[in-house]
């Protein structure tokens, strides 16, 4: 029997055998407003206060007051006792471009072998067993060559698998694309893809969730409405 790391969003891991495979790496791609980043807030959020299990956020894009001011907002969860009690950490690590006086011209703030060992060390430091990075598809802004974001991004995820984490990778699908996310080996790299979505649904638009894929494990592939509510996220049965 494989044993599971529950995901604690209700209705969701008897979807997927119980949770989410040991060390995997899992991608959650939607479009913008389909609950993305708090679906994986949860899963850190659960993961810290049911199991004690420590979990790092790693945001490039976004600040981490809006982040927490979301989760509060939306959820009425404070998570300053978990802080303080070292299960939930943040690292900022947001890419800009910035003037460099000495080769004159815009650089990267940040290469993404920093980023990968500040990531690397805040995990060895905390012992963290779940982590966030949104968005993952930042770093493709970082090269125009695709086979070196793959060979990047592969590295990152197999340092990660290595020290027992799981990893849940947010992917953003442009309003004008209808794919899985901006580049398609990200689906490839992952044991896992999770798609959000918006979905006309019973004569109304309705949030749904659907399990594309998930290696070693028998999963539903229906698409299932879920809601969002000051209890957390509710998948809904179909």
């Amino acid at each position: 029997m494989v044993i599971r790391v529950p995901t604690g969003i209700k209705g969701f891991d008897e979807l997927v055998g119980g949770g989410f495979i040991p060390s995997s790496a899992v991608m959650i791609g939607g479009k913008a407003g389909t609950g993305k980043t708090l679906f994986c807030a949860q899963f850190l959020y659960t993961g810290a206060l049911y199991y004690r299990e420590p979990g790092i956020y790693v945001t490039l894009e976004e600040r981490v007051e809006d982040i927490r001011q979301d989760i509060k907002d939306t959820f009425g969860w404070s998570l300053d006792e978990l802080e303080n009690r070292r299960l939930l950490f943040w690292l900022p690590l947001r890419i800009r471009r910035v003037w460099h006086p000495t080769e004159k011209r815009e650089v990267l703030s940040m290469g993404f072998y920093q980023i990968t060992q500040k990531i690397i060390e805040a995990i060895d430091n905390v012992r963290a067993k779940r982590i966030v990075i949104d968005p993952l598809s930042a770093v493709e802004m970082m090269y125009e060559d695709k086979y070196m974001v793959r060979s990047e991004l592969v590295t990152l995820l197999d340092a990660l698998k290595e020290r027992g984490v799981v990893t849940l990778f947010v992917a953003e699908i442009p309003e004008t694309e209808s794919g899985l996310s901006r580049s398609e080996f990200l689906e490839f790299i992952a044991d896992a893809v999770i798609k959000l979505d918006f979905l006309y649904l019973a004569k109304e638009y309705q949030r749904t969730i659907t399990i594309k894929k998930m290696r070693r494990s028998k999963h539903s592939t229906l698409i299932h409405p879920f809601l969002i509510g000051p209890n957390g996220i509710e998948v809904l049965k179909v």
